[in-house]
């Protein structure tokens, strides 16, 4: 909905002014000439003294993130390195969470019901949005070094063990000569069961090493599948810019990679390949977090798209649950000084325990059937999700939400579960996940719930965030420009016609622009508006 527009004072005063001339004019019972000369004087006065209504804010408030939501683990590593970026807490703590998910991976997940096996594993989808001078990039990179530092950390080791492997395939080569050999004797005196067994000593049936891997970013379907059966944990995609990645599942001919893509949120699914050139491939699990950057104009195209019933109407974006738009500070200082070397090594000594988690020695269960061991929530935490579930999805099937955002919050129930695992596993050994960690994410679903509707409101404001892209252009729109002339530039957010044809009725409204309509019917074509701008 777009805000209540309400006059300022001096325009008010103009508009009395305005309606008392009138009125004094037809007291005065004048001629249809009289009529005609005072109307325009009133409307020149009008237009020059009337200053434009100010644009409403086009986004919803959104609270800044407490602190204390944070595992104790990462607390101050996220905190610190937020005031040394001088970037929103948010920045800093959703790739930290996200981080978190992707090393503990499908090692162990959570029982949502005490019952059913209803299993989350932690799989977490998140985003940072902002303008390009937002500081996003540098803010997710503490995250991603971590997991990077991860990688490294096993990669050693791999190539130790593959070292061993080369070794043993030299013995093993030059043991196949010798049983050539034997073989050979062994035949030659007809004794073929000898042969048979000299034959079967002498083969090598050891795998080759698999390269681990935690962070992929640029990876076809195909080459994930592969990945991921090397590494039946997961991975988690990384991406600077997360808009290239959503164009390309855009394309015709990707129906078949949105399809993957959606099945690696639940992280427990399979999922079978088929290609020419490949063969098929088995995935035992799709199971990948994502974490990236996106720019606000850029993303409003694609929110756009989900909305309307397009082709990316399909659930993918509601699948971001840690997606976070949050206000810059008022203020930036600059910041040149060493970082919390403490808070660095706690979080890193966190990253490295959660990514050697054994489920049997943390209490997780295992069950016939199910393939992942699991944790629990006590029997507080237990009562206390059922009545927040319960509370959610009245509040959904009360059918008050729109469609997109009914689809975002369902989800919430999953998200519930995966983000208490992570925070209950940063600060503990292990058990059963109690009250006070589930109340903390809880907090964590409120707080995202409110950045979710700042996220939706570019694709429902009737044109108000255009607008305000409009605005901003003004230098680089000359009075006599077109709507299509605004499309022409294919700037962020102003590529679709009708949103700015919206867009531009309500500068117009507001009396930013004024609009001139020019009958083209004597040449067969349609009636051309042109725009210019008012002074301010």
């Amino acid at each position: 909905m777009t805000a209540a527009i309400t006059l300022e004072p001096s325009i008010r005063r103009v508009d009395d002014q305005a309606e008392r001339d009138l009125a004094a004019l037809a007291k005065m019972k004048p001629s249809r000439a009289e009529v005609h000369h005072v109307v325009p004087n009133l409307a020149q006065r009008a237009d020059r003294d009337m200053a434009p209504l100010p644009l409403p804010d086009p986004l919803p408030k959104v609270p800044t993130l407490d602190a204390a939501l944070l595992p104790d683990a990462i607390r101050d590593w996220c905190v610190d390195a937020a005031d040394g970026l001088q970037v929103p807490l948010g920045f800093t703590a959703v790739p930290g969470v996200v981080a978190l998910a992707a090393a503990i991976g499908r090692q162990v997940g959570v029982a949502m019901k005490r019952h059913e096996y209803w299993i989350e594993v932690p799989m977490l989808w998140g985003a940072v949005i902002g303008r390009p001078s937002a500081g996003k990039s540098p803010a997710l990179s503490p995250a991603r070094n971590m997991l990077c530092r991860l990688e490294g950390l096993e990669r050693g080791a791999f190539e130790e063990t593959m070292r061993e492997f080369k070794a043993r395939v030299i013995v093993a080569g030059a043991g196949k000569a010798a049983a050539k050999k034997s073989i050979a004797a062994a035949l030659k005196k007809g004794d073929k069961s000898g042969a048979e067994s000299a034959a079967a000593a002498a083969l090598f049936e050891e795998e080759e090493p698999t390269e681990p891997r935690i962070v992929v970013n640029d990876a076809t379907v195909e080459k994930l599948g592969e990945l991921l059966n090397a590494n039946p944990r997961g991975l988690v995609q990384f991406r600077d810019e997360l808009s290239g990645w959503l164009a390309n599942l855009d394309r015709e001919g990707r129906e078949g990679d949105r399809s993957f893509w959606l099945e690696c949120w639940n992280g427990r699914g399979g999922y079978t390949v088929d290609r020419i050139g490949r063969g098929t491939i088995h995935i035992d699990a799709c199971a990948m977090s994502i974490l990236g950057g996106m720019q606000p104009g850029k993303l409003a195209e694609y929110v756009r798209g989900a909305v309307k019933g397009g082709f990316s109407d399909d659930g993918l974006i509601q699948r971001f649950q840690l997606a976070v738009y949050p206000d810059l500070p008022a203020s930036w200082r600059y910041v040149d000084r060493q970082p919390n070397v403490e808070a660095v090594n706690v979080a890193w000594a966190t990253f490295q325990r959660l990514r050697n988690l054994n489920p049997d020695t943390i209490g997780a269960e295992r069950v016939d059937g199910i393939d992942v061991p699991f944790l629990r929530f006590d029997d507080e935490a237990q009562t206390m999700l059922i009545g927040w579930q319960t509370e959610l999805m009245q509040r959904l099937r009360s059918g008050t939400e729109s469609p997109w955002m009914e689809s975002h919050l369902n989800k919430y129930q999953s998200l519930a579960g995966r983000l208490a695992l992570v925070l209950h596993l940063a600060d503990h050994d292990g058990g059963a996940i109690n009250a006070d960690t589930l109340v903390k994410a809880l907090d964590w679903c409120t707080y995202l719930e409110a950045h979710a509707r700042r996220i939706y409101a570019p694709a429902t404001d009737n044109g108000l965030t255009a607008a305000h892209l409009i605005a901003k252009r003004r230098s680089e729109l000359p009075d006599g420009f077109t709507s299509r002339d605004v499309q022409r530039h294919g700037w962020g957010g102003l590529t679709e016609r009708d949103v700015i044809a919206s867009a531009l009725e309500l500068l117009v409204e507001l009396r930013h622009l004024a609009a001139e309509t020019t009958s083209t019917s004597a040449t067969g074509g349609r009636p051309s508006t042109t725009y210019a701008w008012r002074s301010v």
